[in-house]
Order: structure tokens, then C-alpha cells, then sequence
């Protein structure tokens, strides 16, 4: 016996036919299938509008991949001691095996040399994966280290550019630059920025607004292939063809016209010149091509020298050859050639400089898919060596060498003033001996000069060649401590050299004049202090003795050319005399002279006592 079931439908709701529902649940179906495909795709990072994914979705590139990332700081003023601390700690993350290395910048720029050596390091350093993070200020040389950078990232608020040449005098500030002058320093800046920007895949003509006035731009695209490129007039005028507009340029003025004529190079162009179209070659890829104004061709014979040197090639069409006519349409004006480049972070990421926003380390972790990442700060002892090259430190210890240095060659054989001179002789020429400032030869030039002036005053009488010659050494050495002696930029093409002279010969004069006003009063009005008087020497000698600062005090009341004395210790050349009843310090102006030896004074003034033997008469004794 079998038994049959009877197959259970969807009942129908009321009011509708059988193949009425049948539509209805298929309608639904087909919509529940459309909702989960659009819920699917929002979830789906690769759906996401560009420019609205956030780091963590994006695709990670190969080459920007690390796993251990370290973050060395460039805050403050860049000079000297920054580029040693860099080098540094560059090397250490070499060591260390790091992967990446991010150079956090905020800074309002500095010294020329310095940031081309820094520069230097990030191209050449073993790390090919370096990222600048402008947190929150790349200004002047900051910016340039950042374009050195393989990659930029900046924050939220963060600002770059503005790195034209300005040169600085003691007490007056910044003063204005020559413009043949400028037009030498000019050509390392453009060669290292050029050079950055080939190899960084940056707009070279961009980066030239960064350091150079002059330089009026427009944005224009390929439709066909999305490319674009910032170009000058004449550039323009092949690609896109037609007058140029010159309506509200997205960069603002910010300094008065300089000229914005294009160029080729080292030939001078008037505004609106257009050179016909040429064919192009092998060699343009390297060629420089200024951005802005006629340049002096030497100067653009040596940028194409050094480009060639580094192999930078540069991957910009040349919108003058045949086949780029019209090829092309405008997509803003950026400048009118009225100011130096500053860009915003929404405009470093749009323009092409900056690959996206970081706020903090988490999402550079993110950014990099790191695991590890460590900040490597300065050191206290680079804090205090940095300080220890300060123009007033350097000036006070200036001051402290020469007054102590003159109490140890006033009174020979206390050894305390010496030692002190000898310690600020060491702090001023080891800290710059660390970062270039000093060489072997301005140390050997101080030690000389206190050397022949020692001489004169103990050995050779009198105020003659070597007394002269060991001041022109002692002060020349000094002032070349402040000058840096290495020779990297063209010739002449250093303004960091011709300030750090200035304020060079200023600290040391004005640290002459005050040391010598120290010394004035220390002769004149302080021996009877108390304090100075503990602080003194004594020795018994079997009779009253004056203190140091009392015999330099009273050196000329203590004897008189041709009084007669007696040696109370030898004189090698220094030593003790008695005059009468007094016992002063004495310097033989000729030989060795023993204990018990008759003496004749030979000079006398304020600070030294020169003595000679003489030979006692004979005794004679009755038949």
C-alpha cells in the first residue's frame, strides 16, 4: 500500500492570483540579489572614490613596504651640528638593518652647505626607501631635503617652499644678495633640486618656483593620456597653442616682479619669445632647461656639467619638437612669476609632490606596513657641542683663554690660570673640529701664535717679530674656527663662508676688547679683593712676599731700570727676585740665571720685570 503526499504551495495572499505571487516573490528576489551586490562593492576598498581611500586600504607598493622604519627629526635651524646628527643617525639605521627611513622636517630652513650635505647623505645612503614627512614646516632648506626624499607625506596643516638664497650679517640681519652673486649660488641650488626632482619623479619646473623668483607656470594635461605637466610660456605656446591666460594664478604673488621670461640655455629670451620647434635628442634628456629668466651661461654650463656627473636624465617630452602641437589642453594657471613657490598640503598633493596625508606615527605604520618603528632624536652631547658653537659661548670662552692665558704668562709656575686656558683652548677648537669648522692647521696657528708670544715675553726682549707674528696667529687662527673649510659648491658660490667670517672677526674683536678690559682692571683695582687674594699661590721664601695680582699691580713702584737685586730662585726664565725689602717676579731677558745671582733690573712696566746678571765685585781682603 502506498501512500501519496500532496505538495504544499506559497498560499496566495488575498486578493491575488496564484501567478501573481509567482511575479511578486521573483521581483523580490532579484532586488534582495541587487542590494547585497551594492552592499558587497561599498565594502570593497577597490571600489572607493580616489582620493577618499584611506591608507590602510590602499594597495601597499614594493618599494614602499618596510618592516622596520626609522624617524629621524630635522626641527629648528638646520646647520652644521644638524648634518653631523643626520649622518649619524643614518648610519645607525644602516647598521641596525632598517628598511625605510623617514626624516620628519619642521623647520624654517638655514644653512646652505648644511642642507646640500644632508641632501648628499639621503641620495647616497645604502636605505633607497626615504620618505620626508613635513610635520609641520618645510621651509627653505627644509624643502629642499624633502625633495631629495624618494617619497613626501605631509600633515594636515603643513607648508613648503620658499627657499630663495638670503644672506644674514652679525647685528644687522638679513641683507640683500649681489644679483651676480646670486645668479652663483643659484646653480648648486637648481642642480640639487633638478637632480631631485628627476629622480624623484617631481616636475622639475615646479621645483625651480621652489628657489628661484621668475618663474610663471601653467598646468596643462594630454586628454588622451592623462599626463601632465607644469610648462612656461613658450612650452605653452607648442603644446597648447594660442596667447597663454593670465587670469587669477592659483599661486598669489607674493614679492614684486623679477621677470618671468623663458629661456633656453644660457641664452636670454624676451617675454613671449617662441623658438621654433627642434627634433628631439638624446641629449635633452639631460639638459637643463631654466624655468624663468636668462641665466649666466657659465652657471648653466655647470648645472648640465653636474647633471651629467649624477646621469639625470629627465623624463619631460620636448613640447617644442614636431608632434606635441595641440596635443594638449590648459588645465590652470599656477603663477605669474611674482614670488617664490609656498604650497599648502592639499596643493603638494595635488601638484604631484606629496603622495598622500599622515597624521601621526599610527598611520605612517600604516603607510608603510611596518611592525617596528623607532625615533631617533639627537644626543645630549650633540646638544652640547652644538652650544659650544655658539658665536657668544664661543666669544665668552675667547675671552676666558686669553685673560687667563695672559695671568699664567704674568706669573709662571701657578698652573691654575694655564690649565683653564688650556680647557677653553680645547672647547673651542674640538666641537668645530667635528663638523668641518675647523682644520688641523688653524689649531697648529693658535698654538703657534701662544707659542711665539710666550717667547717674546720670556726669551727675546722687548715688543718685536715674534711678539707681532704670535698675535697675527693666535687671532687668525681663531677667526678661521668660524669658517667652515670644505669646498663642495662651485667656486664662490658659498654665502654661508662670507658670514661665517664676518661674525668670525666680530666675536674675536669684540672678545679682545673685553678681555683686555678684564685684564685693565684685574692689573689696576682687584688684587686687594679678597676672594682674588685666596685664590693666590703663596710660597715662603724667608721673607713677605706680594700676592700674584699685587706684584702684576704694583710691577712698576717694585723696582726701577738699573736697581740692583738678588736671585731668589733661579730663573729659567722666570723666578723670584728681592729688591730691597720686597720680593717681586722677575723674567730673565738673557739665559739661565742661578739662585744667589746678582741681578740689575733692564725694564720695568705695569706687567713684566726683565733682569740680567751682573757680575759681583771682587773682595778684597788687607795684606
Amino acid at each position: 500500500m502506498t501512500t501519496g503526499r500532496v505538495p504544499i504551495l506559497p498560499c496566495a495572499p488575498s486578493g491575488l492570483s496564484p501567478a501573481a505571487a509567482a511575479v511578486r516573490h521573483v521581483l523580490r528576489a532579484v532586488a534582495l540579489a541587487c542590494l547585497s551586490v551594492v552592499l558587497l562593492g561599498a565594502a570593497d576598498p577597490q571600489a572607493i572614490p580616489a582620493g577618499t581611500t584611506p591608507a590602510a586600504a590602499q594597495p601597499l607598493p614594493a618599494a614602499r613596504a618596510a618592516k622596520n622604519v626609522v624617524i629621524i627629526p630635522i626641527k629648528g635651524p638646520i646647520d652644521r651640528w644638524t648634518a653631523f646628527g643626520v649622518q649619524r643617525r643614518l648610519a645607525q639605521a644602516e647598521r641596525e638593518g632598517a628598511d625605510a627611513v623617514v626624516f620628519e622636517i619642521d623647520t624654517p630652513g638655514g644653512s646652505l652647505m648644511a642642507v646640500l650635505a644632508i641632501c648628499n647623505l639621503i641620495k647616497g645612503s645604502s636605505i633607497a626607501n626615504t620618505v620626508a614627512w613635513i610635520n609641520h614646516d618645510a621651509y627653505s632648506g627644509g624643502a629642499i631635503i624633502a625633495l631629495a626624499c624618494r617619497e613626501i607625506v605631509v600633515h594636515d596643516y603643513a607648508t613648503f617652499g620658499d627657499a630663495l638664497p638670503v644672506a644674514s650679517a652679525p647685528l644687522v640681519g638679513m641683507v640683500p644678495i649681489p644679483e651676480a652673486e646670486r645668479e652663483k649660488i643659484m646653480g648648486p641650488l637648481l642642480l640639487e633640486v633638478v637632480d631631485s626632482a628627476r629622480r624623484n619623479n617631481y616636475d622639475e619646473m615646479l621645483v625651480q618656483g621652489v628657489v628661484r623668483r621668475g618663474v610663471e607656470l601653467w598646468l596643462i594635461e594630454n586628454p588622451s593620456t592623462g599626463a601632465r605637466f607644469f610648462v612656461t610660456e613658450t612650452e605653452y605656446r607648442a603644446a597648447v597653442g594660442g596667447e597663454p591666460t593670465r587670469v587669477n594664478p592659483t599661486l598669489p604673488s607674493v614679492t614684486g616682479p623679477s621677470g618671468g621670461a623663458d629661456a633656453t640655455p644660457g641664452t636670454p629670451a624676451a617675454p613671449g619669445s617662441d623658438a621654433p620647434p627642434q627634433p628631439a635628442t638624446d641629449s635633452d634628456s639631460l639638459a637643463f632647461r631654466p624655468a624663468a629668466g636668462a641665466m649666466d651661461a657659465r652657471a648653466v654650463r655647470e648645472i648640465n656639467e653636474g647633471l651629467e656627473l649624477r646621469a639625470s636624465r629627465s623624463a619631460r617630452p620636448d613640447f617644442r619638437a614636431p608632434g606635441h602641437a595641440g596635443q594638449y589642453r590648459l588645465v590652470e594657471y599656477i603663477s605669474d612669476g611674482h614670488g617664490i613657490f609656498v604650497l599648502k598640503s592639499e596643493q603638494l598633493v595635488r601638484f604631484g609632490l606629496a603622495t598622500q596625508k599622515i597624521r601621526d606615527e599610527e598611520q605612517l605604520r600604516a603607510y608603510f606596513g611596518a611592525q617596528n618603528i623607532v625615533r631617533l632624536g639627537p644626543t645630549w652631547s650633540e646638544g652640547l657641542a652644538r652650544a659650544m658653537t655658539l658665536p657668544w659661548v664661543r666669544g665668552l670662552l675667547i675671552v676666558i683663554f686669553l685673560i687667563c692665558l695672559f695671568l699664567e704668562m704674568s706669573s709662571p709656575g701657578v698652573s691654575v690660570p694655564g690649565a683653564i686656558a688650556a680647557a677653553a683652548l680645547i672647547g673651542l677648537v674640538v666641537p668645530p673640529l667635528l663638523v668641518d669648522m675647523a682644520a688641523w692647521w688653524e689649531v697648529a696657528a693658535i698654538v703657534a701664535g701662544v707659542a711665539l708670544i710666550a717667547m717674546e715675553l720670556f726669551v727675546i726682549p722687548g715688543f718685536g717679530v715674534c711678539g707681532v707674528l704670535g698675535v697675527v696667529l693666535l687671532f687668525g687662527g681663531l677667526v678661521a674656527t668660524f669658517v667652515g673649510g670644505d669646498g663642495r659648491l662651485f667656486p664662490g658660490a658659498n654665502p654661508d663662508r662670507s658670514s661665517e667670517l664676518t661674525w668670525g672677526v666680530v666675536t674675536v674683536l669684540v672678545s679682545a676688547l673685553t678681555s683686555g678690559g678684564i685684564i685693565y682692571m684685574i692689573a689696576k683695582h682687584l688684587p686687594s679683593t679678597p676672594l682674588l687674594g685666596k685664590l693666590v699661590l703663596k710660597e715662603s721664601l724667608g721673607g713677605p712676599e706680594p700676592t700674584m695680582l699685587e706684584a702684576m699691580a704694583a710691577t712698576a713702584a717694585l723696582a726701577r731700570v738699573g736697581d740692583i737685586g738678588r736671585a731668589l730662585t733661579p730663573l729659567r726664565p722666570a723666578g723670584r727676585v728681592q729688591m730691597g725689602e720686597r720680593i717681586i717676579d722677575a723674567v730673565s731677558d738673557l739665559g739661565f740665571i742661578p739662585a744667589g745671582a746678582q741681578v740689575r733690573v733692564t725694564s720695568s712696566d705695569e706687567f713684566r720685570i726683565g733682569v740680567e746678571m751682573v757680575e759681583e765685585p771682587p773682595t778684597h781682603t788687607a795684606a
